[in-house]
């Protein structure tokens, strides 16, 4: 009885992989986050002047977006993220509270929406991040650093 009892486990074991894995295959495989760090260097201007942006990424998941500026004119610079919900050329301000402070040398996040709002507007499967910074004073000049548009953790959240 106890052998019978065995082999009828390992018969429903082995079909329920069977099954998964024919399931499996029948889901299409998504590409991996964008969690990889892209560099940042850019010229910003004094905070009553408009925001500067760097080259827009693939948004593939509802993360925060990643920031961790090395060097700045300040301590504290400007940050807006955006993406383009309705259309491939208009990006829109997607940053929770409308901007964020980003410490420099602090490993930031920041809170948005550009992933949420894509079904909301328009239903996207893909889209787009840009990150757009300025001084926090009237100092302008030079910020790097590093940003992703989607994270594996969440640093310090700025927003």
């Amino acid at each position: 009885m106890y052998k019978n009892m065995l082999k009828r486990t390992k018969g429903i074991v082995a079909g329920a992989f069977i099954i998964a894995g024919m399931l499996g295959s029948a889901f299409p495989v998504h590409a991996a986050p964008q969690v990889s760090d892209r560099d940042i260097n850019i010229r910003v201007e004094s905070v009553s002047k408009s925001f500067k942006s760097v080259p827009a990424r693939y948004k593939e998941t509802n993360t925060k977006v990643y920031v961790k500026l090395t060097s700045s004119p300040t301590t504290y610079i400007q940050v807006r993220t955006y993406g383009n919900r309705k259309t491939a050329s208009s990006y829109y301000n997607e940053t929770h509270g409308i901007t964020a402070t980003v410490r420099r040398s602090v490993p930031s996040s920041i809170t948005n929406f550009i992933y949420e709002n894509r079904n909301k507007y328009s239903g996207k499967k893909t889209l787009m991040a840009q990150l757009r910074l300025r001084s926090n004073t009237s100092a302008a000049g030079t910020v790097t650093g590093v940003w992703s548009p989607d994270s594996t953790r969440n640093y310090t959240v700025v927003n």
